[in-house]
């Protein structure tokens, strides 16, 4: 590449273009500022008029712009919990919008957004559509798996899990023939053995929904290296012995330890678990995998994290992640103040956790499992006041 090149791609968009405009609104979106929503808006007031064949035209320029517009406002609307009007906007022109991709990516956004407001049946029937329309895609699967799970709808779930062996059948008899985008057999084979797990685990079966993760681990790479999907749900659930075996394969020490910690804890072994989580605060931070760094966190904050180690690594991860930060690391923040007898920031972190979880679209409330951690570290009263921000597990846990 020219210095000519580099020098012409590196140049500011032309004051007052649609690339200015476009600029200007990521950098507020970027900032979390207000105004970006009012620039967003603009931009859409504008290029929705706009003719398809011009917005189509220069290898889609226009419609890119468009497309970029219509979804980041959308995620910076539910952030907001404004959610009916992010399920709204632009409604009656989106089909006329985007093409069958993006709209494949709005509806189920939308879908999302409808169960958080309690419109189940809406949100069930939109994700079943679009899962119905992409049928290699993995993670629409497992997600309206969950919608259904989450409702208690046993029959969707067996329908769900029906569906996906009938489609392994086909493939195995070449009666259909699977897309560039497919994912391997071998991973499907894994999916069905995991929903199947999901499904044991809601009827309390436990030796069988370790089997099923046995065999799921053994056909597909995906869940090879992830047993913290199974030993979490075991040891959460008072499955001790179950909970020991799936640790076992654990290959990093402070997920290990931490986990192994908590299942000796609800064991009601308080020592056993104090030389697990002190075994785990002793490995360097430097040695840490990021999935591994809420352990290390948390096994500290067992202990009472009197030297703050835990809160400072919380606040430093936090720093620099910049944009895409953990809402789970932002929650244990708040949770690490609170450890030290600071309850102010708590509530504020939860609430800012829980906007980035709305803003990917991947949550309104905190997962069930940090409910555990929260109940257990928390004096009562303050644990009341912020329960109604957790997925609260139904009926189960110590």
């Amino acid at each position: 590449m020219t210095t000519q090149m580099q020098n012409r791609q590196a140049a500011p968009p032309v004051r007052g273009s649609w690339e200015a405009m476009l600029a200007e609104a990521r950098q507020l979106a970027i900032r979390d500022d207000e105004r970006a929503g009012e620039r967003y808006e603009l931009l859409i007031s504008r290029l929705v008029k706009m003719p398809a064949e011009r917005r189509a035209a220069n290898e889609g320029r226009m419609q890119a712009m468009l497309d970029e517009s219509l979804l980041t406002l959308q995620s910076f609307l539910a952030r907001r919990n404004r959610l009916e009007e992010a399920i709204n906007l632009q409604a009656d022109r989106i089909a006329d919008i985007f093409d069958t991709d993006a709209q494949s990516v709005w509806n189920e956004r939308r879908a999302y957004m409808l169960s958080w407001l309690g419109r189940h049946d809406e949100a069930l029937a939109l994700m079943a559509q679009v899962q119905a329309q992409t049928p290699w895609d993995i993670s629409l699967r497992w997600q309206l798996f969950e919608m259904y799970r989450k409702q208690g709808r046993v029959d969707g779930m067996a329908g769900l899990i029906r569906n996906l062996e009938g489609l392994l059948e086909n493939l195995a008899r070449g009666q259909i023939v699977p897309s560039e985008e497919a994912i391997s057999v071998e991973t499907l084979q894994g999916l069905v053995r995991y929903l199947k797990m999901m499904q044991a685990i809601e009827q309390g079966e436990w030796q069988a929904a370790y089997d099923f993760f046995v065999e799921a681990a053994s056909i597909s790479e995906a869940y090879k290296e992830n047993w913290h999907q199974l030993f979490r749900l075991l040891v959460l659930n008072g499955e001790s012995k179950l909970a020991n075996r799936a640790l076992n394969r654990e290959v990093v020490p402070a997920s290990q330890g931490f986990w192994r910690g908590l299942n000796g804890y609800y064991q009601g072994d308080k020592a056993g678990s104090k030389v697990e989580w002190e075994q785990v605060t002793k490995i360097p931070v430097e040695e840490l995998l990021m999935r591994s760094a809420a352990d290390w966190i948390l096994a500290h904050y067992y202990l009472g994290d009197s030297k703050r180690l835990g809160l400072q690594l919380s606040l430093r991860l936090i720093e620099n992640m910049r944009q895409n930060r953990d809402p789970l690391i932002i929650a244990l923040a708040g949770l690490g103040w609170a450890i030290q007898g600071e309850f102010k920031p708590l509530q504020m972190n939860i609430e800012f956790a829980i906007s980035q979880l709305r803003g990917s679209f991947n949550g309104n409330k905190l997962p069930e499992f940090n409910w555990y951690f929260f109940r257990d570290l928390l004096p009562a009263e303050e644990f009341a006041k912020i329960e109604h921000y957790f997925e609260t597990p139904r009926g189960r846990g110590k």
